[in-house]
């Protein structure tokens, strides 16, 4: 095929993308889940909410940013990327960029999300209840698989809420790809349901399993997706891959020839040369002793040094008062004296300041 496969199915883009920004605003079946932890914000509660992976959690903080975002006092952080400890001071200050850190400037009333909060530890729940008590911190939801529950301080246990990912069935499942691709005939009903039987409730598995079977099924030719057409495709897909090694030819490698003539006829040219080396007169050279000799009588010239010209001093005295002054004696503009601030004054002016301090998100 010349274009992409959905190229020819009639999409701009992968329909089956597992990407949560590209579908953000599709929660099919979690209406209920979003609501609760949208309640468990504007009641200041902390909201803990847990789930496998692929299940979802991704596309509910996306749906919550939508809601709660736009005046920037939602602030989203993947807990995967701080070093040991999470920065609490650091994400407020980042809020303002350069003069919050300069001047220790925190915003008030935030909504904290965090994801993949399975990293935290008890040291973190202790920043973060310090901030949450002094009022700069509204809310927290925290996102994960496996999130340390016994290591939340006591402080925040009375006011959290645990919210539950319930698995999907194949109504809903069928509901997420009819948004996504419409009335396909290449993808019926019944496929989409065998489909997600073997993803073992996993929207992210079924979307990977649905692009792979329409890609395939676009290369060779199909019109649409039979039952047998997809039991084949799992057939081949569980099946173990099994290396072949091809049989190589056997080359028979000539054998070497004895070099036993060689060898011996070498030996005898040895000796011959040794013979002869023996029956050479050494002649020796006196010349060079002589040359030598005469060198060390010679008695060495004392070396008399050149005085430079004054005039030449003069220039280059001129040539570093001109650099040190510039023109008019004001300081020359370099460059490289901005290389600290990672560019150049005129880049770093046409930048804002969050963007050259931290990259956290704010929204």
């Amino acid at each position: 095929m010349n274009t992409v496969w959905f190229r020819e199915l009639g999409f701009h883009n992968n329909p089956f993308s597992i990407k949560p920004a590209a579908f953000h605003d599709q929660v099919i079946g979690f209406d209920k889940i979003v609501d609760e932890i949208s309640y468990g914000i504007l009641n200041n509660k902390i909201v803990v909410v847990e789930g496998d992976y692929g299940n979802g959690k991704s596309s509910i903080l996306k749906r919550l940013l939508n809601d709660f975002g736009g005046k920037k006092q939602v602030i989203y952080y993947s807990c995967n990327r701080m070093d040991a400890h999470l920065n609490v001071k650091m994400l407020l200050n980042g809020r303002y960029g350069f003069f919050g850190q300069l001047f220790d400037m925190k915003p008030k009333d935030m909504i904290l999300l965090l994801d993949e909060a399975q990293e935290l530890h008890g040291k973190d729940y202790e920043r973060l209840y310090s901030y949450y008590q002094e009022g700069y911190i509204k809310s927290i939801v925290l996102v994960g698989k496996g999130i340390k529950k016994n290591e939340i301080v006591s402080g925040f246990k009375n006011h959290t809420e645990e919210v539950g990912m319930h698995k999907m069935n194949e109504d809903l499942a069928l509901q997420v790809i009819k948004r996504r691709v419409g009335e396909l005939p290449l993808l019926p009903d019944i496929v989409v349901r065998k489909i997600y039987q073997r993803s073992d409730n996993n929207v992210r598995v079924m979307l990977k399993t649905c692009e792979e079977v329409c890609k395939k099924a676009v290369e060779t030719g199909r019109k649409r997706v039979t039952e047998d057409f997809l039991k084949q495709f799992f057939q081949e897909k569980d099946a173990p891959v099994i290396v072949e090694k091809k049989e190589e030819k056997k080359v028979e490698l000539e054998k070497p020839k004895p070099e036993v003539k060689k060898e011996e006829t070498k030996k005898e040219e040895a000796k011959v040369e040794e013979k002869k080396a023996a029956h050479k007169t050494v002649i020796i050279d006196r010349r060079q002793e002589k040359k030598e000799a005469v060198k060390v009588e010679e008695k060495p010239k004392p070396e008399v040094k050149k005085e430079e010209p004054k005039k030449e001093e003069k220039k280059v005295d001129h040539k570093v008062e001109e650099h040190k002054k510039g023109k008019g004696g004001s300081q020359v503009y370099r460059p490289d004296d901005y290389k600290m601030l990672k560019g150049s004054a005129e880049e770093l002016l046409n930048k804002q300041t969050d963007e050259i301090f931290g990259d956290e998100q704010y929204y």
